[in-house]
């Protein structure tokens, strides 16, 4: 029987904005010029940030909708109203986002990181062009004003990987300063590898897949 990848405790070691490099800093344009980007490319002109602190996965959905589909013109407020309002009561989850993307016309798979040759399959999913990743994954960070300690799942968009250093492009809506950033494969794996409470399930990432690859 495949042996199934085994989940972290939460990693209490790693603080998230001690981890990142600004996509817009001069490392990380170095980093970008030498990157798979194709996700990024084609996402970044539709991003936006998240309209509710609880919107970070309606918003990927909303940038990946405006993205592939953009005859739909979505919005965040579009997405909650037809697809998404049900789910928020708890906060949502990787199956949830899953039911929020189909009802919203999109095809996706999910990928659990418990999974057997999880990172494996994740360094496969980043680099193909017909995909693209919602991660699902736990960080923790200090606010900056109030003093108080962020621990939580989180939605954010893959959108680029260097090879070179092992470090995955993230376009995260709820970052106003620094809405597109470097993390580490490793660390990312560490988040990604952990337990879900609410779903009671582990998280990891939905792929959604490329409708307009499907008429070619």
């Amino acid at each position: 029987m495949p042996q199934s990848h085994s989940l972290n405790e939460d990693p209490l070691d790693l603080w998230y904005l001690s981890l990142i490099t600004c996509a817009k800093s001069g490392e990380g344009q170095d980093l970008l010029t030498t990157s798979l980007r194709h996700s990024f490319d084609r996402l970044h002109p539709h991003f936006e940030l998240q309209e509710r602190d609880d919107f970070c996965s309606i918003a990927c959905a909303s940038i990946l909708l405006n993205t592939l589909l953009p005859s739909s013109k979505s919005t965040q407020s579009s997405i909650y109203a037809t697809a998404a309002k049900k789910y928020l009561t708890d906060g949502i989850v990787l199956t949830d986002l899953f039911n929020i993307v189909t009802a919203c016309g999109l095809s996706s798979v999910i990928r659990h990181s418990n999974q057997e040759r999880f990172k494996d399959q994740f360094l496969e999913d980043i680099k193909n062009p017909e995909m693209f990743l919602i991660i699902n994954y736990w960080r923790q960070f200090e606010w900056p004003r109030e003093g108080e300690f962020y621990r939580n799942g989180h939605f954010s968009l893959a959108a680029g990987f260097n090879e070179a250093t092992e470090q995955v492009l993230i376009l995260d809506t709820s970052d106003s300063i620094r809405p597109y950033h470097w993390l580490d494969l490793k660390h990312l794996m560490r988040m990604m590898c952990t337990y879900d409470q609410v779903a009671a399930m582990p998280r990891g990432y939905l792929i959604i897949l490329d409708p307009n690859q499907k008429k070619k």
